[in-house]
């Protein structure tokens, strides 16, 4: 399994289920067992209706304005439109009633109400109540997949996954991963850049340990773009001082904290986020009910979801059980089965889509972790790859040298006949 695939019981993992169970249901329970407090709670979150929720326009730009990949990259200068995508095919079967798969959907939307563009973020929820188990998988922005025609992308071909929703929302979005991984997904919870602010400045904001190194960029390139994009604010709003050491950030502030990408790359990005959702986890759990109340009151606010007020209340009454659940985080790609690739100038993640569709499935309907097998399957794909090359480099030189000593007038007999005509003189 990947480093970020390792089993947490308890752990980081089930904190980070925690917030969103909390958003939808812990903080119901607490603030009104009542049927009719769950129904206040419900109307206060924004209903998607998937099949009426129209297209949005997105440019280029937008999808293609992230950092580089911190991965190593080697320049390709190859056409992405001729890679074989969205041919693979796929055989499973996701008719199991005791297994649940909802997305969480981040965006890095700058506009209120713009909810078409990239998704910074594509977690899939998987809840298996016969093992139970909750798998949070991690979908890399930057995988190269294959999106047919429809709303803004006007040509079918190849992109990046993060693209799928800027282009067509989250029908889109799910259509594109079940044509290039064979997973089917039709449930969501979408939280863009605003949310996540309101989110934490509803709990108070949350005290987190910064580096210099990471200041330096919070400060110069994401607070300064949060505060001059989002909330129209001069330069210099939040920054902080450029020391290391122990800081209460606000909404703003922990946004910026959890973007920075320039310091150990998307891995430590992940982890702040995790070590963010920690601490509101932490302040969370310390609520008296009326201010948990309060905090639900304005946080779901900012939750938009296609989930049905049956789902969410079944997810609910589930809440306090699936806390129990062992929790799996993993990601896809598994190590080893991709290579980072710039095309055109727009790196991708060139990824074996069949192998980490095959982990994702086995991992959580078989709960079986056949990582280790993978890897080992493309060390051996390459060994014999490898013999294959150089069976017919051989093959190729001996045809040479064949063809060369076919070519040499008289060949050997031309020295034979030579010596044979010197011993007479």
């Amino acid at each position: 399994m990947s480093r970020e695939g390792k089993n947490r019981k308890g752990g980081v993992g089930r904190k980070l289920l925690y917030i969103f169970t909390s958003l939808l249901g812990v903080a119901v329970i607490l603030a009104s067992v009542a049927y009719g407090g769950f129904y206040h709670y419900y109307s206060k979150m924004n209903i998607v209706d998937v099949d009426e929720n129209g297209y949005g326009y997105v440019s280029d730009d937008d999808i293609n304005s992230s950092e580089a990949s911190d991965t190593e990259s080697q320049e390709e200068q190859v056409n992405p439109w001729d890679l074989p995508y969205g041919e693979v095919e796929y055989e499973y079967d996701f008719n199991d009633p005791d297994i649940t798969n909802i997305m969480i959907i981040g965006t890095d939307s700058r506009k209120k109400g713009l909810w078409r563009t990239a998704t910074d973020t594509m977690i899939l929820v998987s809840i298996n109540k016969k093992t139970q188990k909750v798998f949070m998988t991690s979908f890399m922005r930057d995988i190269q997949v294959y999106i047919k025609k429809g709303g803004n992308h006007r040509e079918a071909g190849n992109d990046k996954l993060n693209a799928a929703y800027a282009y067509g929302d989250s029908k889109m979005m799910f259509e594109t991963i079940e044509e290039n991984f064979g997973i089917k997904i039709d449930k969501f919870v979408h939280l863009d850049f605003y949310s996540f602010v309101t989110l934490v400045d509803a709990i108070g904001g949350v005290d987190m340990y910064v580096t210099s190194k990471e200041i330096k960029y919070m400060n110069t390139v994401y607070l300064y773009e949060i505060n001059k994009t989002l909330y129209h604010r001069p330069r210099g709003t939040d920054y902080l001082p450029y020391k290391t050491g122990k800081f209460h950030l606000n909404g703003k502030q922990a946004l910026a904290y959890t973007r920075v990408r320039y310091v150990g790359g998307d891995y430590e990005r992940t982890e702040r986020q995790r070590k963010v959702l920690e601490e509101i986890i932490k302040k969370v759990k310390e609520m008296s009910p009326s201010k948990l109340n309060k905090f639900a009151e304005r946080a779901l606010k900012c939750v938009s979801t296609n989930l049905s007020q049956t789902e969410v209340m079944s997810l609910v009454m589930d809440a306090p059980e699936c806390l129990s659940y062992e929790t799996i985080s993993t990601r896809i790609p598994v190590d080893k089965t991709y290579t980072s690739k710039k095309i055109k100038g727009t790196y991708f993640l060139i990824i074996d889509l069949k192998k980490n569709a095959d982990y994702w499935y086995s991992l959580v309907y078989y709960d079986k972790d056949i990582s280790k097998e993978i890897v080992q399957k493309i060390k051996d794909e390459k060994a014999e790859a490898k013999a294959k090359k150089e069976a017919e480099k051989a093959a190729a030189e001996a045809d040479t040298a064949t063809s060369t000593d076919a070519a040499s007038p008289g060949g050997d007999n031309t020295s034979s006949t030579s010596s044979a005509t010197s011993s007479a003189a």
